[in-house]
């Protein structure tokens, strides 16, 4: 378990979760991109790789600092009499954390099909192949990132304009 609350006095979720919201829809916008083709794919598929992976991680990162996050705000809507409600997000969070995981694996794979074709005779196809494939995890990535990112600023900021309104 990741054991830090905070960085530099603020919530380390609210930190780490944007590296998550933005490198990860990167990589994915990337990949497509890029990848489609060959000399692209050879070029720059170890870079995406590596962004895609560096998202996963700060998506995991996030997720791990979640939990904490979650019990100081209970904490600090029971002391004030309320009750904290946090919809779907928690498990929005996870399901894109599970996508990016797969979205990065699957980049690397690409990378690696790409880099290692002829050393291991692989057919002519296969990294054009292996791209057709990845592109499922990447949309799926790019979507449940984008909704856990959408539904935890919901959680945050909806509020605002109801606190701002009524100074």
């Amino acid at each position: 378990m990741f054991g830090i609350d905070t960085i530099f006095g603020l919530p380390a979720h609210a930190l780490l979760v944007h590296a998550a919201v933005v490198l990860v829809p990167l990589a994915v916008v990337l990949f497509a991109a890029a990848c489609w083709r060959q000399a692209w794919r050879a070029r720059y598929s170890l870079p995406i790789a590596l962004l895609a992976l560096g998202g996963a991680g700060f998506a995991l990162l996030a997720k791990q600092t979640g939990g904490p996050l979650q019990q100081s705000i209970r904490q600090a809507a029971k002391a004030a009499g309320a009750r904290a409600s946090f919809g779907e997000h928690p498990e929005q969070g996870n399901t894109a954390l599970v996508f990016a995981v797969f979205f990065a694996l699957a980049a690397a794979a690409v990378w690696a099909i790409e880099r290692y074709r002829s050393r291991y005779s692989l057919p002519k196809w296969a990294p054009a192949a292996s791209y057709a494939i990845a592109l499922v995890p990447a949309a799926l990535a790019l979507l449940t990132m984008l909704q856990a990112g959408h539904s935890g600023a919901q959680l945050v900021w909806k509020d605002v304009g109801t606190f701002a309104a009524s100074r």
